[in-house]
């Protein structure tokens, strides 16, 4: 259980750094991989934990391409399969991404901008595919001052919603 709460520690330090920095350190990503080695070791659990490391980074690696998530929230993602079974971390992937989507809709609600968001939204997924393929989410953004990703009311911290989801999966609420 100690354990736990380290891995909700520092989930919820990522959540901070992510919020206030807009990344989240390398560091904090080894420190939790290290305990979690740590963890898997103690509890024999070293194979069975590798596709829980492993998935994160295979399934989530094309949407950070087109600029959707952030490297550090699929490190995050990761580190989450060195505490949890395979099946665990997937849970917390699709909670966190159902919790993005929750407070996603709070700030299209909060800042008055669910249209605009949604017309960029439809637009994106209409242009990519008519030419083909998928291009960088944000690339014609800074054309247009109310769809910029730096100026908060675009970029959702996906750390928040990932220690949202671990906090309630180690609180037995998920």
């Amino acid at each position: 259980m100690r354990i736990l709460i380290i891995l909700v520690l520092l989930s919820f330090l990522a959540a901070i750094l992510d919020y206030f920095k807009g990344k989240i350190p390398n560091l904090l990503i080894i420190t939790g991989c290290c305990y979690g080695l740590i963890r898997m070791i103690y509890y024999h659990d070293f194979l069975k934990s590798i596709p829980g490391i492993l998935f994160p980074i295979i399934v989530l690696f094309p949407i950070y391409k087109i600029g959707v998530i952030g490297a550090g929230d699929i490190k995050l993602f990761s580190m989450l399969g060195f505490y949890f079974t395979f099946m665990e971390t997937v849970f917390c992937i699709f909670s966190a991404f159902v919790l993005g989507a929750v407070i996603s809709m709070f700030c299209f609600i909060r800042y008055g901008n669910f249209a605009e968001r949604i017309s960029y939204l439809v637009s994106y997924l209409r242009e990519s595919f008519l030419a083909g393929h998928f291009r960088y989410y944000y690339s014609d953004a800074s054309e247009d001052p109310g769809l910029r990703f730096e100026d908060g009311k675009t970029k959702i911290h996906l750390a928040i919603p990932i220690f949202l989801s671990v906090l309630l999966h180690v609180g037995g609420v998920l």
